[in-house]
């Protein structure tokens, strides 16, 4: 846990409402825009065709959807950059590392997903197209949010933090996608009725996961920086104290 003593060079309370909104900002548009930008331009194509736009589409759906070349390529761009403002957000100083990390964690999650589907080979054809959507989106979501909540809590060097980030993150996202799916099915927004509602909903659902995993994310990788500085802090004080009273 050396390393924590480099984090901060003092010890100020966090404000965790500001954690909370700034980490649910900066994942809606580095996590949650990449992710769905294809979703979203296909939606905004509809309602004011452009050539640009449709150009822009061509290029993103390469190797097709979630696994398109340059979808992946700016996801890993934008966990990056997420990565950047997470540790100016929480004061964690060594800001490579946390980047690294979060590109790590998003990377693995989609191997994990893909690979997971793949091995498992189970047929959803006899499922409704809303429903297939809903298990696939969701257990994307989960693999990425729990490897990335991992990656996250691996830096902490404290299992509590490992085990807290990975599961909680990836409960509240995977709830979020869930909640959203049924919000929309409720508004008459459902997969497989037409209006383009694929597009529409997987664009939703997915920025509906970034910004709640980036908030649970942030808040408690922030709460146990600043546990792990607080007890860092007082040992240093106590050995502190000790060396005074030996030599006086």
């Amino acid at each position: 846990m050396n390393h924590l003593i480099e984090t901060t060079e003092t010890q100020t309370p966090l404000h965790y409402v500001r954690i909370a909104w700034q980490s649910a900002l900066a994942a809606s548009l580095c996590l949650g825009l990449p992710a769905g930008l294809l979703f979203w331009l296909i939606m905004f194509q509809r309602l004011r065709p452009s050539h640009v736009v449709e150009r822009l589409m061509a290029i993103l759906s390469n190797g097709g959807g979630f696994e398109g070349t340059f979808i992946i390529i700016g996801v890993l761009a934008g966990a990056f950059g997420w990565g950047i403002i997470l540790s100016k957000i929480s004061g964690y100083r060594l800001w490579l590392w946390l980047a690294m990390a979060s590109v790590l964690g998003v990377y693995l999650g989609r191997q994990l997903f893909w690979g997971v589907y793949r091995w498992l080979n189970i047929d959803f054809s006899s499922l409704p197209i809303h429903m297939t959507l809903a298990i696939h989106l969701s257990g994307l979501v989960l693999s990425i949010t729990f490897c990335t909540g991992l990656a996250h809590g691996l830096l902490l060097q404290n299992w509590r933090s490992i085990l807290t980030l990975a599961f909680s993150t990836s409960l509240v996202s995977v709830l979020a996608v869930l909640l959203t799916i049924i919000i929309l099915d409720q508004l008459g927004l459902r997969v497989g009725t037409g209006n383009a509602a694929m597009p529409k909903v997987t664009a939703i659902c997915t920025m509906a996961a970034a910004i709640t995993g980036g908030m649970t994310l942030g808040v408690l990788f922030s709460r146990y920086l600043e546990k792990g500085n607080l007890e860092i802090s007082s040992s240093i004080q106590v050995v502190s104290g000790s060396k005074n009273s030996s030599s006086s």
